[in-house]
């Protein structure tokens, strides 16, 4: 299978920073880089793009790659710290896409225990709306969160196993 995995945002948008200056972009490159690892150790053929310049070209790669899934991996973020959890986000039309959303969901739970914000339609996606193959944008937890930002700057894998593990359970 060829999956598609995109570590959100890239180039100069940094996405979400936390309070001690962690960014989105570096926390979701290292957990798509262990996911890779992970995939690739399975067989799995594996494109991990992040963008440069705009959000736009990641979905115009992945059409051109020809992918079976597409994977956006994301941390959240709040004005209130006390925001926490895990949600999913597939677009309303892709029965494929909502199956691979609650896979991703549930065993990310199992493997992170965190809060379930839930799997939740998202019609303004541009990766999920322009994307030829079922996909995903995860929001792995919130880096405004201090106990969640802990998790994500310390254990990058715990994340990379949940997603490895709904993706696992997506395929069978």
């Amino acid at each position: 299978m060829k999956i598609f995995l995109n570590p959100g945002h890239g180039g100069g948008d940094p996405g979400a920073i936390s309070q001690n200056g962690l960014k989105e972009k570096d926390i979701t490159k290292r957990i798509c880089d262990i996911l890779a690892q992970k995939l690739r150790n399975v067989g799995h053929l594996v494109m991990v793009y992040q963008e440069q310049k705009s959000y736009t070209e990641v979905s115009k790669e992945e059409n051109k790659s020809g992918a079976d899934l597409f994977i956006s991996v994301h941390c959240n973020s709040f004005s209130s710290s006390s925001a926490n959890g895990v949600e999913t986000f597939y677009y309303p039309i892709s029965k494929n896409g909502a199956r691979l959303a609650k896979c991703i969901q549930d065993a990310l739970l199992k493997q992170t225990g965190l809060f379930n914000r839930g799997c939740k339609m998202r019609r303004d996606l541009h990766v999920l709306k322009a994307t030829k193959s079922p996909a995903v944008l995860v929001e792995t937890a919130f880096i405004s969160n201090p106990k969640e930002e802990i998790l994500l700057r310390d254990k990058p894998e715990i994340f990379a196993e949940g997603i490895f593990r709904g993706i696992k359970d997506y395929i069978i």
